[in-house]
């Protein structure tokens, strides 16, 4: 009974160490989520999981099966190596270059935090993670207001809008042309093929830092005769 016991026991230290992994995800995942970055909650809490996971098989795993009499190698830094490497990918997917500027590193240095989160989590560590949580979102929301209202750096002072394009598919060459010359700070921007009734149209909605008025980015597209629908708002942050 006591074996059973025991057994029950760690199981459930186990699973806590994975449910505190995807809480702390959860938090820097939110944050992510609702700045509109392109990883969010799901992929944070996926991180932090996984990186858990890996933590308690290199632990745990591989020491069970030398007990129980398999040959096996009980080094828990080896698979601790290639988390830190393997999430290198995944952070790389969320970097992206647009011109001379590039977007998206904070996303991929914070899934390398979470990743090191989940680690943390995997070993029982929870003060250790518990902190790098909270320090991971001051550095992601009072910092980042610290940035824009102190600092003088012009891409501080821009503001964030969202610009909707609507033209014939025939004109897609011509949008992207005019896209492409006409911002050079686009945070995301998506297109699509929209077909009905009266025909195909090309749909280019994106997010920009504008250094001017939003009657000036309309100014913009005015005697652009192509373009069927324009929808541009200010997103405040």
């Amino acid at each position: 009974m006591e074996n059973i016991n025991d057994i029950f026991g760690f199981e459930l230290a186990l699973l806590c160490r994975i449910g505190a992994s995807i809480l702390f995800a959860f938090l820097l995942g939110l944050e992510r989520e609702i700045t509109g970055k392109f990883a969010g909650l799901r992929t944070h809490i996926l991180v932090s999981a996984g990186a858990c996971v890996f933590t308690l098989l290199s632990i745990y795993a591989f020491k069970m099966q030398v007990i129980a009499g398999f040959a096996g190698v009980n080094d828990p830094a080896r698979i601790a190596a290639q988390i830190i490497t393997g999430i290198g990918f995944i952070g790389a997917g969320t970097v992206m270059r647009h011109g001379n500027n590039i977007y998206g590193i904070t996303t991929a240095a914070t899934l390398w935090m979470c990743a090191a989160i989940g680690m943390a989590c995997g070993t029982g560590m929870f003060d250790i993670a518990a902190v790098a949580t909270v320090f991971s979102l001051i550095v992601l929301v009072l910092v980042r207001k610290f940035e824009r209202n102190f600092l003088s750096s012009k891409s501080y002072e821009s503001k964030l809008m969202e610009i909707k394009l609507t033209a014939p598919i025939a004109h897609l060459e011509a949008m992207n042309s005019l896209v492409d010359k006409s911002f050079n700070k686009i945070q995301k921007i998506e297109r699509k093929i929209v077909n009905d009734e009266k025909g195909s149209y090309i749909v280019i909605k994106m997010r920009i830092l504008a250094g001017c008025a939003l009657s000036e980015v309309n100014d913009t597209f005015r005697d652009k005769d192509f373009i069927e629908k324009l929808e541009i708002q200010e997103i405040d942050e």
